[in-house]
């Protein structure tokens, strides 16, 4: 599925197995902002004062007749999408495959290759949360980086455990019916805590254009994560010595650290903070931004200066700059993973 894979990561037999199951996943690595905004994910989305209207102000996943009837007289169509999660790594506690996680995408379904479109009768025959939790949907081959997949169907796909790549597994972990026509302006939105006013109106607009921008093409829409392979090996690397960085930091001239921008603008701040940039992986206590810097995007003199000059703003903050070539860490990841070690103490 990856190509390049480190010999480091290869050489561990347990490397190239399929988890057993059943699975779980440890979200902590996930940032809380990313999480409460996939939380209210179900039945039918966006929700919308029309369909409270049309409810009498009771909303549920199942949509009432009333709602029925108002989406037949529109003729709405609906696509169905799973909210998925890949995983760079398993660790087996008791009997359990429990995976970290290294991105969340979305993925519409799809029926003979193009993605799906039904009416409001499949909605009303069809449970969604309820065909999840009977299912436990998984794909297979999944990369969030080209929005690609292989398989995807129940979890007994991995029974018996087999060889294959782990991160190519992910776990679906919500489903919902999103609406193809509705007013933008008439959607509800869950009070997650953004204050109101211009970090408000940036929130709902990230987050509608994430989750409820209908699918043109079969292909996944990564909502959070690494965003290359050589990202996931350099995780995958810190994993196996026991060292579990977050990943996506955004990383400011006042020295604050925030894993989205959820969380900088729930954090109420009067001004906002000088962005100097993303960390690909950040340690919080010793303060340690790593950066896994590839061939694509920082080859050059120019490139060379302007990495630098992020060192020594990050160096004025306090935080301590690795960089990590990608050609290292495909052919020699160990000497990576010793780097950042090192680093981090």
């Amino acid at each position: 599925m990856f190509d390049n894979r480190p010999a480091y990561l290869t050489a561990d037999p347990a490397y190239g197995r399929l988890p057993a199951t059943p699975l779980a996943l440890d979200l902590d690595p996930v940032p809380d902002w990313i999480k409460l905004s996939l939380l209210h994910l179900g039945g039918v989305q966006p929700v919308t004062g029309a369909m409270a209207a049309a409810a009498g102000g009771i909303l549920q996943d199942a949509p009432s007749e009333a709602e029925i009837e108002m989406f037949r007289a529109a003729g709405t169509r609906f696509q169905i999408l799973m909210v998925v999660i890949s995983v760079a790594a398993f660790r087996t506690v008791g009997e359990v495959s429990v995976g970290t996680p290294y991105a969340v995408s979305l993925v519409p379904a799809d029926k003979r290759g193009v993605v799906s479109d039904v009416d409001i009768d499949y909605v009303r025959q069809i449970d969604l949360e309820a065909y999840r939790e009977a299912r436990q949907p998984v794909f297979l081959d999944l990369n969030p980086f080209t929005g690609t997949w292989g398989l995807w169907g129940d979890a007994a796909l991995l029974d018996p455990p087999r060889a294959g790549w782990p991160d190519g597994v992910g776990l679906v972990t919500d489903m919902y019916y999103l609406q193809r026509n509705f007013d933008p302006d008439d959607v509800l939105m869950v009070d997650l805590g953004v204050p109101l006013g211009r970090a408000s109106l940036r929130y709902r607009r990230h987050r509608s254009r994430k989750l409820y921008t209908p699918f043109e093409e079969l292909q996944a829409r990564r909502i959070w994560g690494a965003d290359s392979p050589i990202e996931l090996f350099m995780l995958q690397g810190l994993l196996r010595e026991g060292l579990s960085p977050q990943l996506q930091m955004l990383l400011y001239e006042d020295g604050s650290a925030y894993p989205s921008f959820y969380d900088l603008m729930a954090a109420e701040l009067a001004e906002e903070p000088g962005l100097i940039t993303e960390a690909d992986m950040y340690f919080p206590e010793p303060r340690v931004a790593v950066f896994c810097d590839s061939r694509q995007h920082h080859r050059g003199q120019r490139a060379v200066e302007r990495d630098a000059a992020i060192d020594v703003r990050l160096r004025a903050t306090g935080v301590t700059p690795v960089r990590v070539s990608g050609r290292t860490i495909v052919r020699d990841l160990g000497t990576a993973v010793r780097s950042v070690r090192d680093a981090v103490g």
